[in-house]
């Protein structure tokens, strides 16, 4: 499987590569992009950021380069592809986010616990940091999205995102 992470120079970009170890990961952003590759992943340039057309680029940049999965955290990113999944999923792209009717549930502004995160995909955890912290998979059912978790927070998920 071949999957698009954007905000490809961060940090936080390159902590998801952990939970795509069997996947081609290709890790974009906005501008110029690194030349460097591995074997696991490449970093691509998105072109030029562009705020109306964000959804429609990123579905571009995903046919061109035929990923099947993306991984939008780019804040900016969160709202407009969530609202266009449906035309991503025609395209048998899958959208790692929540449904638009339930997204705003899982934004925070202020993430403090950011050690612990999970990946999920239509309610399967693909990936956790801990686990033990995902209690029960009953309440995720067919929940998407890369979600830092804090089993002390009254909110358990919060969507991984960078600003």
């Amino acid at each position: 499987m071949k999957t698009l992470i954007t905000g490809g120079k961060s940090a936080q970009a390159l902590k998801l590569l952990k939970a795509f170890t069997g996947d081609q990961v290709l890790l974009g952003d906005y501008g110029d992009a690194p030349s460097f590759s591995s074997a696991q992943y490449q970093f691509i340039s998105l072109g030029e950021k562009n705020l109306d057309t964000i959804a429609h680029n990123l579905l571009n940049v995903c046919l061109d380069q035929q990923a099947d999965r993306l991984i939008p955290i780019s804040s900016f990113e969160v709202e407009a592809v969530a609202k266009s999944a449906v035309l991503f999923e025609e395209f048998n792209i899958h959208v790692l986010l929540p449904e638009m009717s339930t997204l705003a549930d899982f934004i925070s502004p202020g993430v403090t616990e950011t050690q612990n995160w999970a990946v999920f995909e239509n309610g399967v955890l693909l990936y956790s940091t801990k686990p033990e912290l995902i209690t029960s998979a009953d309440q995720y059912e067919k929940l998407s999205g890369v979600f830092y978790s804090n089993p002390a927070s009254a909110q358990k998920l919060t969507l991984f995102t960078i600003a």
